[in-house]
């Protein structure tokens, strides 16, 4: 999505470059942009783990003993009754990953089990990437009974129970440093979040007999690009287990065209332009933990790295508004001169999802409406895929946003996954 009079809609301006997962209400919930954990009952009725305990992080001994996709640590995990209705289990889990230059880490999570009788060989498996919630502590999914950190945000808790409803498990991970005090996420990073997508079919397999060896990635927004890294890394890094294919959903990519589209945008800015703000602020963090070089002023101008501590803490919803709340609005939301920035133009090209060839068929997936990830950048992504030699299958819904995709494209995801499972070729749009 361009600079276009689409793009400056007071519900939908969100992310006008389209990096942002979801674009729903921008009302702050608490000081730490969250609301409490929920206290729901868990599936069994189980008690809940202290989540406050559970989310410290491993000595560094006990990290590097461990193998990738090895479990640290799981619990019960509330969560809201739809899910449990859904759900025979589901666990908070932390195993080992790698981070950035495959420095051995713990990332948290969360694992669901369908209720039933499982088929020969086992449930298959999803692994759910998903969008973009923040970069602090508080906005781990796995915290929180609806796997959101935005209250009233039920999207993932709609996906992931229609997901167990159709017959898969699903395994969820926050993203490496996403979810433990004192520590912060590297926005889109894109291998260690592929890492994490993978490694976490492993954890969740060692926690439940019931989970069989075929297994998908499935991700919406900055998750989108997540799954699609782990599609590209699946046969390597989990040769052991048989890689069906990558559901995308709108995906975060291009991310130099996307930000430059931003760079075109000038005061007064409409309703809803601190969406676009939070994104890029967590964007600025994303590069700045990646290369550290890479100062915040290289891509957002000084009205904006003031509130970096306040992108640090808080989670999407909470940030937006926030920053809406800046009297008055930054001359820019972009830094002129961020072309310069060496750094910066890395960070840009370690996040593209288009590596290498994805070692199963790909269901590229965009909303015509979304304001958030711009059609043009799906529709060139594809052309990006199929020069890697995949197999996409490219549908866009012409009247579904940002946050209307995934529930729009449900039916035709739920088919898409199943033909896989059944062992029938993949459609392809690449000539």
């Amino acid at each position: 999505m361009g600079v276009s009079k689409g793009l400056v809609r007071a519900a939908g301006w969100c992310v006008a470059a389209g990096l942002l997962a979801s674009c729903g209400a921008v009302t702050a919930t608490s000081s730490a942009g969250t609301a409490p954990p929920s206290s729901s009952p868990g599936p069994s009725g189980s008690a809940p783990g202290g989540i406050a305990s559970f989310y410290t992080y491993p000595a560094a001994g006990t990290i590097k003993g461990k193998k990738a996709g090895e479990v640290f640590a799981s619990e019960p995990l509330r969560v809201t009754p739809g899910l449990a209705d859904a759900a025979a289990r589901a666990k908070r889990i932390m195993y080992r990953s790698d981070g950035k230059d495959d420095k051995p880490i713990a990332v948290t999570g969360f694992t669901l089990t369908p209720k039933g009788t499982p088929p020969k060989g086992g449930w298959p498996v999803v692994a759910w990437a998903h969008g973009t919630a923040g970069v602090g502590p508080d906005c781990a999914p796995s915290r929180r009974a609806g796997l959101s950190a935005d209250p009233g945000d039920d999207r993932d808790e709609k996906l992931v129970t229609n997901l167990l409803r159709g017959g898969y498990a699903v395994v969820g991970t926050d993203y490496p440093d996403l979810g433990f005090p004192g520590r912060v996420h590297g926005y889109l990073q894109l291998g260690p979040e592929s890492n994490s997508v993978v490694d976490s079919v492993r954890a969740a397999r060692s926690l439940d007999p019931a989970l069989g060896t075929r297994w998908f990635a499935v991700g919406h927004g900055q998750g989108g690009a997540a799954a699609l890294g782990a599609g590209e890394i699946a046969a390597k890094r989990a040769g052991d287990l048989t890689y069906l294919g990558t559901v995308s959903m709108a995906p975060a990519s291009n991310l130099r065209d996307e930000t430059d589209a931003l760079g075109k945008l000038k005061p007064p800015y409409p309703q809803g332009w601190g969406s676009a703000a939070s994104y890029l602020s967590y964007l600025a963090v994303g590069a700045q933990r990646w290369t550290p070089s890479a100062a915040y002023s290289a891509l957002l101008p000084p009205r904006l790295v003031r509130q970096i501590p306040a992108a640090r803490r808080l989670c999407r919803a909470a940030l937006s508004e926030h920053l809406e709340g800046l009297d008055p609005q930054p001359p820019a939301l972009v830094n002129a001169d961020r072309d310069e920035s060496e750094a910066l133009r890395g960070f840009f090209a370690q996040a593209q999802p288009a590596h290498a060839k994805s070692a199963g068929p790909v269901l590229l997936l965009q909303g015509g409406k979304d304001t958030s990830i711009a059609p043009r950048f799906t529709e060139k992504l594809k052309g990006q895929l199929c020069g890697l030699d995949d197999d996409v299958r490219y549908t866009a819904y012409a009247r579904a946003d940002h946050d209307e995709l995934p529930n729009a494209s449900f039916q035709d995801v739920a088919a898409w996954l199943s033909a896989r499972v059944n062992g029938t070729k993949a459609p392809s749009d690449c000539g």
